[in-house]
């Protein structure tokens, strides 16, 4: 990660902590822990990988090594077009993970890495439904999130959705766990 983008995620931090969760991008180490969960998920590199939230690419850049189809979901317009100038493989669409009607296409069966804030976020409840419905509609087959508590942090794990702690992250600034959830059975 180049100082600039540190800058850059640090400056986007002051001016909305909430929303960018944190002050400084995460760690490789964190990215790897990702990106290991992810290939254990995989059907193979032609399932669908989507990185909802991927900011400055702390964890894109080990993403896209592990399928051929990779979608970055980003809001922000200034980290969308950073995205798209360092990476040349991914499509890189700048719109709301709430509002994109990007899981109704064709990627249907992908594997979600979310790179939210959800504890932080404004109205998280809503990020949460909307996973849940993505997850039990069969839009996608598996979500990755890291969250920086013990607890769950998305909430989804119930009678339908099987929530796992799958990795602790000790070289990252905080600590991180790495979730995963999919449908049970």
């Amino acid at each position: 990660m180049s100082l600039r983008l540190g800058w850059k995620f640090f400056r986007s931090f002051l001016r909305s902590p909430a929303q960018m969760g944190g002050v400084i991008p995460s760690s490789k180490a964190l990215a790897r822990a990702v990106a290991e969960t992810v290939k254990e998920l995989l059907e193979g590199p032609q399932t669908p990988l989507i990185e909802v939230g991927p900011g400055t690419g702390a964890l894109t850049e080990e993403l896209v090594r592990l399928a051929n189809l990779v979608v970055l979901l980003e809001r922000n317009p200034e980290f969308a077009e950073d995205l798209r100038q360092r990476f040349s493989g991914p499509e890189v669409r700048c719109e709301d993970f709430l509002t994109t009607a990007l899981f109704a296409t064709g990627n249907r069966g992908a594997v979600v890495v979310s790179s939210l804030p959800i504890r932080s976020l404004p109205h998280p409840e809503l990020f949460r439904a909307r996973f849940r419905e993505l997850l039990l509609s069969g839009s996608v087959r598996a979500v990755v999130q890291f969250s920086y508590g013990w607890r769950d942090p998305l909430g989804l794990g119930d009678l339908q959705i099987l929530a796992s702690r799958r990795r602790w992250v000790l070289w990252n600034l905080p600590p991180a766990f790495v979730w995963t959830y999919r449908l049970k059975g």
